[in-house]
């Protein structure tokens, strides 16, 4: 599909405004993601998780989920 430069839209058929739009929203998100990733795990679920690692090294071997 063509640039139509009278209507300000894109090659994927969408406005250059909508995109802008599209494109701030993603970069957003990205940067709340990363931030996330950063954070410490909380005690109490590494202790779940513990305690999950426990349970399957100690007898959990018939296989039962």
């Amino acid at each position: 599909m063509m640039i139509n430069d009278k209507m300000g839209v894109t090659g994927a058929g969408k406005r250059s405004s909508e995109r802008d739009t599209t494109d701030a929203i993603a970069s957003q998100l990205k940067r709340y993601y990363k931030s996330v990733e950063q954070e410490p795990i909380p005690d109490q679920l590494l202790d779940l998780l513990e305690k999950l690692d426990e349970a399957e090294r100690s007898g959990n071997s018939d296989g039962a989920k």
